[in-house]
């Protein structure tokens, strides 16, 4: 019995070594993706330090366009919220509007990424949250309102603008 239980906890050692050995990589790769992400995003903010508005629209077609959204999310979380270069933190001390326009063009993004993917735009929403800047916070709201706002506008002029649209349901209301 104990040589089984000494079979048991040995081969159970071995399996847990090796999905740390895999594991590390993993990490270590991601955590690079993660710094060259943040330094793409310092480098759009610094480019749009004068013009918030392109800032938005940049930040929103950078995480639309990633091949992993909720990374880049927390690229743009990192940028905004405790930027690593001077460059970047001069550029916001000198205009804060850029933070904010930064978070609606990150809250423009989660509504759409809502839109195909929930999960991953509830994680992407629960690390703004997470990150305890309460002013972000309340852009990436506005920034999500307004996506979304646009969205069901433009869903409603569609249907209003084709008179031919039948908009009789498939089955009756009612059995009669």
């Amino acid at each position: 019995m104990k040589k089984l239980l000494s079979a048991m906890m040995v081969a159970g050692a071995m399996a847990f070594a090796s999905v740390t050995l895999v594991a590390t990589p993993v990490a270590a790769q991601e955590a690079e993706t993660l710094e060259a992400m943040e330094a793409e995003i310092e480098a759009l903010l610094i480019a749009n330090a004068d013009d918030p508005d392109a800032f938005a629209a940049a930040v929103e077609a950078y995480v639309l366009a990633a091949g992993d959204a909720e990374l880049a999310g927390d690229a743009v979380i990192s940028v905004l919220t405790n930027p690593k270069s001077d460059a970047a933190r001069e550029v916001l001390a000198n205009n804060p509007g850029l933070k904010s326009a930064g978070g609606m063009g990150l809250g423009a993004a989660i509504a759409q990424i809502g839109l195909t993917n929930p999960t991953v735009a509830a994680n992407m929403q629960a690390k703004v949250e997470a990150s305890g800047d309460e002013g972000f916070q309340a852009s990436v709201t506005q920034g999500s309102d307004a996506s979304t706002g646009s969205t069901n506008e433009q869903a409603q002029q569609g249907s209003a603008s084709d008179p031919n649209r039948d908009s009789t349901p498939e089955t009756p209301v009612s059995p009669n």
